[in-house]
């Protein structure tokens, strides 16, 4: 089935959801940017479809002080960019001990800021086009249902599915120049 979107960049796209993501939109006959941070599983993506099919791109999501300018980057580099997937992420046991502490706020920088810095530096390119575009955050059920053990990812992806709620409501706010703009909430079950 053909999609609507036509280029596609997607963070996290080395495993799990995100690999998922890559292999269906390749199979719909969407061009994908696959990001992430290791060449070699980057490269195997690169390997099995072509050049035609994938670009790769190296980058750490969780650097966001480097995200305008990697935004920026990959508008200049791929200009018909008209898909994000905001996938990558990561989760860990949390006990509320100190020493996890450190953990769990970089769980929730790759889980959270992270997603809200590239969206607020990709919206302006999407404004841009006169095409369809979307932001597709990639939530849990564990943002609904929380799991204890896992307490601080569970909330880092609550956070992100209100975030969704809250875009899509300020997007139809902003009048007709965001109308092309989809904020689209993907809430896979556990991987």
């Amino acid at each position: 089935m053909p999609s609507l979107y036509k280029t596609a960049l997607n963070t996290g796209a080395t495993s799990g959801t995100g690999y998922a993501l890559a292999e269906r939109l390749v199979a719909n006959c969407v061009f994908i940017i696959a990001s992430g941070r290791r060449a070699d599983r980057l490269e195997q993506i690169l390997s099995k479809h072509g050049s035609s099919k994938v670009a790769t791109e190296i980058y750490d999501v969780s650097d966001i002080d480097g995200m305008e300018s990697w935004i920026k980057e990959m508008t200049t580099k791929y200009p018909k960019l008209d898909c994000f997937f905001l996938n990558a992420g990561v989760q860990n046991t949390f006990d509320f001990t100190p020493a996890l502490l450190e953990t769990a706020k970089n769980e929730l920088n790759l889980n959270y800021l992270s997603p809200l810095v590239a969206t607020t530096h990709i919206l302006p390119h999407f404004e841009s086009l006169s095409t369809q575009t979307a932001v597709i955050l990639v939530t849990s059920g564990l943002a609904i249902v929380p799991m204890s053990r896992c307490a601080n990812y569970c909330a880092s992806k609550a956070a992100l599915r209100s975030l969704t709620w809250s875009l899509r409501a300020q997007l139809a706010d902003r009048g007709p120049h965001t109308e092309n703009i989809r904020v689209i909430k993907i809430v896979p079950p556990a991987v």
